[in-house]
C-alpha cells in the first residue's frame, strides 16, 4: 500500500515542475513502468493532465483584459496588457526574469506551461504506442482517448493565442535537437483535428462517462470551437490569402462549411438525441452540477485548505462578497451598454423606455444575473447558514447621510435624479460588481468558495457557433432560430431577433457578448472578428452613484455613460478633472501616436444600421493609472512568444508581428 501511495505521488509530480518545454528530462524507467501498466496509476497520471489550463476563477481574469471588466490590482497581470504595452519580456513571469505576476496568470501567457503538459501527454502516448501496456483494454482505450483530446485542447489553446506553433509529438531525450520551428496555422489545425478524430474513436459515450471526464461529445464541442476560430477573419483573411504561420490559407466557404458541420454535429446531440438542453434558468450553468446544458465542466469541492492560486483564490471573482478590499473583476460601463432593455432595444435607441433616473431598470434579465447594480437586492449567507437579502450599497453618500437614513428613506422607491452633486475623489470602486458565478445561498470565505462548477463547454455556445456559421453560409433563418432559442430561455424571454443582413450580424455579436459574459470568450471573439481595435479602445470607464442630502431633499446622481448632447459642449461633467486632462502614458512607448493625447471619451457606436454617440464624460475615467488602449499596429491580436522561449530555440522561433524581434 505504501508503494502505491508513493507511485501516485510520482504521477502527480510529473506535472509539478515549471520549466520550459525545451528543458525536460526523461522519466525514471522504474516509475514509468509502474504507472503506465496500472489502471489506477495511469488514471492518476491522466487526471493531473486535466489541469493543463487553469479555470478562470482567479485573479488576473482574462475578462479584465477585454472591454468586459477591470482588475484594480492587475498591474502585473491584466492592466499592462489592456493598456497595450505587452511585449516578449514583460509577459514572462517574475520567476523567469520577466515582470508578469507568478500566480495571476490571466491564462494568456500559457506557452511554457502548455508545452510542459504536452511533453507529459506525449510521454504517455509514446509509451503506450511503443511498449504497450498491461492496463485493461477499456482503461487503455479510454485514457489514450482522453490524452489525445487533452493534447488537441492544448494545441488549440496555443494557436488561439499565438497562431502557428511548433508541433511536437514525441518526448525528447537529452540529446534531442531543440531547433524547433513554428508550423503553418492550417497544419496545426489539421493536426488538432486528427487528434480529435482519433480520440473520438477511443472515448466512451456520454452516458458511460463519469461526470467531468472527457467523452465523445466533448470532442465534438472542441471541434466546433476550433473550426469556428479557424474560419474567422483573424485566421481566414481574404487580404492574406496565401496563408502561413500567422493565418490560414483563405477559403471562406470551405472553412465556414467545416465549422457549420462541426457545430451541427454537437447541436444534433441536443436537438435530435436529447442528450442536452438549455437550462431553464440562466444561473443553472454555475449553480446546478446536473444542469442539462453542460457538455464538459470543471467541478469544485466546497472547501479547500490548499495554499495555491487555483483553489484558495477562486472566490475572488465574487466581488459582491470580497475580503478587505480584495476583488478581481469590476464590470465596465462598456459592458453594461450592450445589455438590452427588456423590450429588446439598446437603452440609447428611440422607444427603449430608458429612464436616466433609473439607469439599470428594465434590462435583459441576464443583466441582473451577470452584474450587481446599486440598490438592487442581493443575497448572502453567513457562516452559521443564515441567509439574508438586502439592497446592494454601491454608492457614495454625502452631507451627513447615514446608511440607515438612506435605507429608511429609500424603502418605497429610489430617489430621483437632480443636478445637485458634489465633486469628490473617484476612488477605486468600479460602481458595478460581478454577480455571475456568485451563489448567494453558499457561505463564502477565504478557503471556501460557492462555485460548484465552471462550464468549459455548454449548449448555448454551440447554438451560437451554429448561428454564426449559418450566417456566414447565407442561412439567415437558421441563424435567427438559434439566437432566439437562447433568448427564449424561460427566465430570460427576450423578444425574438428578426433582423437580416449586417443588422443580423450585429445581433449575433451582441448575443455572444451578453450570453457568454465573463466566460473568457469576449477577449478571443474580438480578436477573431478583428474588432478589438474598436472595442478595446473604448474608455475604461467606471460608474459612480452619489447619494446626497439637501435639507429634507435626498437626491441620487448616476454618473454613467449617456447619449452625447452637443448643447452641453462637453463641460457639464461631475468629474472634477476635465476629460481633456486625461492622457495616454506608456512607459517605454514614447513614439506611440497617441502618447500624451487626450482620451477619446465620446465614442460612435454603430448598431442596426445607425450611429450613436455615447458620452463617457460623466463616468470615472481616471480609475486605471494607464488608460485602456489597443495599439494601432494591431500587434495585440496575437500574444508575443516569451523571449526566453525564443532564446532556448536558438532563435529559430519567429516572433509574432509587431513585437520586438528575435534578438
Amino acid at each position: 500500500m505504501k508503494k502505491i501511495y508513493i507511485l501516485l505521488a510520482v504521477a502527480f509530480a510529473f506535472v509539478s515542475c515549471h520549466d520550459g518545454f525545451l528543458d525536460k528530462k526523461p522519466l525514471d524507467k522504474l516509475n514509468e513502468d509502474a504507472v503506465f501498466n496500472s489502471d489506477a496509476l495511469a488514471e492518476a497520471y491522466v487526471n493531473a493532465l486535466y489541469t493543463v489550463l487553469p479555470d478562470p476563477y482567479q485573479e488576473g481574469n482574462v475578462g479584465c483584459i477585454s472591454d468586459e471588466g477591470y482588475f484594480r490590482y492587475g498591474g502585473t497581470s491584466t492592466r499592462y496588457i489592456a493598456s497595450g504595452y505587452m511585449d516578449p519580456d514583460n509577459v514572462m513571469y517574475i520567476k523567469e526574469g520577466g515582470q508578469a505576476h507568478n500566480t495571476r496568470t490571466t491564462i494568456l501567457n500559457i506557452w511554457n506551461r502548455t508545452y510542459e503538459w504536452i511533453y507529459r501527454m506525449n510521454y504517455f502516448l509514446t509509451y503506450i504506442e511503443e511498449k504497450g501496456s498491461a492496463m485493461t483494454e477499456d482503461a487503455k482505450n479510454r485514457l489514450t482517448g482522453e490524452v489525445l483530446f487533452l493534447r488537441a485542447w492544448s494545441y488549440f489553446l496555443l494557436i488561439q493565442r499565438y497562431a502557428g506553433v511548433p508541433i511536437i509529438t514525441k518526448p525528447h531525450a537529452l540529446d534531442s535537437d531543440f531547433t524547433v520551428t513554428r508550423a503553418k496555422f492550417d497544419d496545426c489545425v489539421d493536426f488538432i483535428l486528427k487528434d480529435l478524430d482519433d480520440a473520438y474513436a477511443l472515448l466512451p459515450e456520454k452516458d458511460k462517462t463519469a461526470k467531468g471526464r472527457i467523452n465523445k461529445d466533448v470532442v465534438l464541442a472542441l471541434k466546433s470551437r476550433l473550426t469556428l476560430v479557424a474560419a474567422s477573419l483573424q485566421f481566414n483573411d481574404p487580404t492574406k490569402p496565401e496563408g502561413g504561420i500567422f493565418n490560414g490559407e483563405y477559403d471562406h466557404d470551405g472553412k465556414w462549411q467545416r465549422a457549420l458541420d462541426a457545430a451541427q454535429a454537437i447541436v444534433d446531440r441536443a436537438d435530435i438525441d436529447g442528450a442536452y438542453a438549455l437550462d431553464d434558468t440562466y444561473d443553472g450553468i454555475w449553480k446546478d452540477v446536473n444542469s442539462p446544458e453542460i457538455i464538459w465542466a470543471k467541478y469544485f469541492v466546497a472547501t479547500s485548505d490548499a495554499d495555491d492560486n487555483y483553489t484558495k483564490k477562486a472566490q475572488l471573482l465574487y466581488t459582491v462578497e470580497y475580503y478587505n478590499g480584495w476583488e478581481a473583476f469590476h464590470p465596465t460601463q462598456a459592458a453594461q451598454i450592450d445589455f438590452e432593455m427588456k423590450n429588446g432595444k439598446k437603452w440609447f435607441e428611440d422607444g427603449s423606455g430608458y429612464d436616466a433616473t433609473h439607469p439599470y431598470k428594465d434590462r435583459d434579465p441576464r443583466f441582473y444575473y451577470c452584474i450587481a447594480a446599486p440598490f438592487y437586492p442581493y443575497g448572502s449567507t453567513t457562516k452559521d447558514g443564515t441567509y439574508k437579502e438586502e439592497p446592494l450599497l454601491l454608492y457614495y453618500q454625502y452631507d451627513d447621510m447615514t446608511k440607515d437614513d438612506f435605507l429608511v428613506a429609500n424603502k418605497e422607491e429610489e430617489p430621483g435624479y437632480t443636478s445637485k452633486a458634489k465633486n469628490t475623489a473617484s476612488g477605486n470602486h468600479g460602481g458595478l460588481e460581478l454577480y455571475k458565478w456568485y451563489i448567494p445561498t453558499s457561505y463564502i470565505s477565504e478557503s471556501q468558495t460557492g462555485s460548484l462548477l465552471y462550464p468549459w463547454f455548454r449548449l448555448a455556445e454551440m447554438y451560437l457557433n451554429l448561428a454564426e456559421a449559418a450566417l456566414e453560409m447565407g442561412d439567415e433563418t437558421t441563424c435567427r432560430t438559434y439566437i432566439n432559442k437562447i433568448r427564449q430561455r424561460p427566465d430570460v424571454m427576450m423578444p425574438d431577433v428578426t433582423e437580416t443582413g449586417e443588422n443580423l450580424r450585429d445581433r449575433l455579436i451582441n448575443e455572444r457578448r451578453v450570453e457568454l459574459y465573463a466566460e473568457t470568450f469576449r477577449y478571443f471573439d474580438l480578436r477573431r472578428w478583428k474588432l478589438a481595435d474598436f472595442y478595446e479602445n473604448v474608455p475604461l470607464a467606471s460608474a459612480k452613484t452619489m447619494v446626497l442630502k439637501n435639507g429634507t431633499q435626498m437626491d441620487t446622481i448616476y454618473r454613467v455613460a449617456r447619449l452625447y448632447d452637443e448643447s452641453k459642449n462637453n463641460t457639464n461633467y461631475y468629474w472634477p478633472n476635465t476629460p481633456a486632462a486625461a492622457t495616454y502614458h506608456y512607459s517605454g512607448y514614447t513614439t506611440d501616436p497617441r502618447y500624451d493625447k487626450p482620451i477619446e471619451y465620446v465614442i460612435t457606436y454603430k448598431w442596426l444600421g445607425k450611429e450613436y454617440k455615447i458620452d463617457y464624460g460623466d463616468c470615472i475615467l481616471n480609475q486605471n493609472p494607464t488608460p485602456r488602449y489597443f495599439p494601432e499596429s494591431g500587434r495585440n491580436y496575437l500574444m508575443p512568444i516569451p523571449r526566453n522561449e525564443i532564446t532556448k530555440s536558438g532563435k529559430n522561433l519567429v516572433q509574432n508581428p509587431g513585437y520586438p524581434g528575435n534578438n
